[in-house]
């Protein structure tokens, strides 16, 4: 006789028992336990639906609940196809679906040969499966694969090419559930740490990339994943700060007014001459010659001045590459990426003061909070909280510019205070 089972895939060391219990007596048994999520798995589901002889429905906590389950207990009964539900794990009651109301029923959640014997006589006295009349009823539509289907696979071990694609879509695809996304977020760790085939690799690295998402505690709306494991870096009301101390209470800066345009000045001795005495005719076309050399000497000089200004004012590189410096650079060293936080970082540091670099952030983590790139002194602000411990402390880094390009540099000097 051939028997289908379907149960809920964190019941599979009783499914175990149950097959072979029936198995021994010479019955076929196929259970849904490997199926998940795909069109072509949910066929297969069906059409052995519609083979079987008696459809076994393994009544769990997990069973009662899952749409699998219940859609492939409908179409049985749709097509008059023998039901048996077997308790594997106990449920109230009331939490026993409708459809099992009429059904036989065997408690198998306390296996022994007693219950090994109860069940396979159960199965041998059920009514023969009757095909029913006219045309087949209509499929039922693909379910939804769950949170806890992904698990159940997840903690058998192994999984195949198609399997691990599944439930890469359906992880992905529960992130967008924020009841769902923590375990959502867990089971795809998880994943990333099987043997996984190129392609679904790439596609898990691209979910768990570093970047900041919803806060898993759901205590801020925001908590900076490293790519590895969950910061202390987390983002609320408008602000980052760590939650290992109380979020920084520092002033918005004011707005710098637009420096005005520099003007040349002609000094005083360069001011237009009287001119000069109608007796000497000759003088009046030297003189103006010599005046007007003169003052194109001093108009070029005062224009190099003033030129100098603005290029070093506004066409080296902007405020605004000097922010983008200094959140590359914090973000590498939250990641622990040693290799980018040397781009981010003068070439004298690179020598002399390498070992502060690696001392100090390896058992920090660092909140950006401002960056004053004008004026003689530039710096940027962060918070460092060390990982161990709740001590922190605020430090002022200088920039640099070196090569056309904002670099950090002097790390010695923020660490002494200076």
């Amino acid at each position: 006789m051939h028997v289908f089972v379907t149960h809920a895939r964190r019941d599979l060391p009783a499914i175990t028992r149950l097959r072979a219990d029936l198995e021994s007596t010479g019955h076929r048994v196929w259970s849904d336990g490997d199926v998940l999520g795909s069109r072509r798995g949910w066929d297969e589901v069906l059409r052995h639906v519609r083979d079987c002889a008696a459809f076994v429905f393994a009544v769990s906590p997990e069973s009662v609940r899952s749409p699998a389950c219940l859609a492939g207990l409908r179409y049985a009964l749709a097509l008059r196809r023998p039901v048996l539900a077997v308790v594997v794990h106990p449920v109230p009651a009331g939490e026993v679906p409708d459809e099992l109301a009429g059904a036989v029923t065997v408690d198998c959640s306390r296996p022994s040969p007693r219950t090994a014997a109860a069940l396979r006589a159960a199965v041998d006295a059920l009514p023969p499966a009757h095909r029913p009349a006219g045309r087949l009823p209509e499929e039922p539509a693909l379910p939804a694969a769950t949170i806890t289907d992904c698990e159940a696979l997840l903690d058998r071990g192994a999984l195949d090419r198609r399997a691990q694609a599944e439930v890469l879509a359906v992880l992905r695809a529960r992130l967008a559930d924020s009841g769902e996304r923590s375990d959502a977020w867990r089971l795809l760790v998880r994943l990333r740490h099987t043997e996984l085939e190129p392609g679904v690799a790439e596609g898990v690295e691209q979910v768990l990339a570093p970047g900041w998402q919803p806060d898993p505690r759901e205590h801020h709306e925001a908590r900076y994943w490293d790519g590895q494991s969950w910061t202390t870096l987390v983002w609320q009301g408008g602000r980052e700060f760590t939650d290992r101390a109380r979020p920084p209470e520092v002033p918005d800066p004011p707005r710098r007014p637009e420096p005005p345009t520099p003007t040349p000045v002609v000094p005083a001795v360069l001011r237009p001459r009287r001119a000069p005495a109608p007796a000497e005719p000759e003088a009046p076309r030297r003189g103006r010659r010599v005046s007007a050399l003169v003052l194109a000497g001093v108009l070029v000089l005062a224009a190099g001045v003033t030129g100098g200004v603005l290029l070093n004012r506004g066409f080296g590189p902007d405020e605004s590459m000097a922010n983008r410096t200094a959140r590359n650079f914090v973000d590498a060293v939250n990641t622990h990426d040693r290799g980018t936080v040397t781009q981010y970082v003068c070439s004298r540091d690179r020598t002399a003061n390498a070992h502060l670099y690696g001392a100090f952030f390896d058992t920090a983590d660092v909140t950006l909070e401002s960056v004053d790139a004008a004026g003689s002194d530039p710096r940027f602000t962060i918070l460092a909280a060390r990982t161990a411990g709740t001590a922190s402390v605020r430090l002022s880094i200088p920039l640099e510019v070196e090569n056309g390009e904002w670099r950090v540099c002097d790390i010695g000097k923020a660490l002494s205070g200076r």
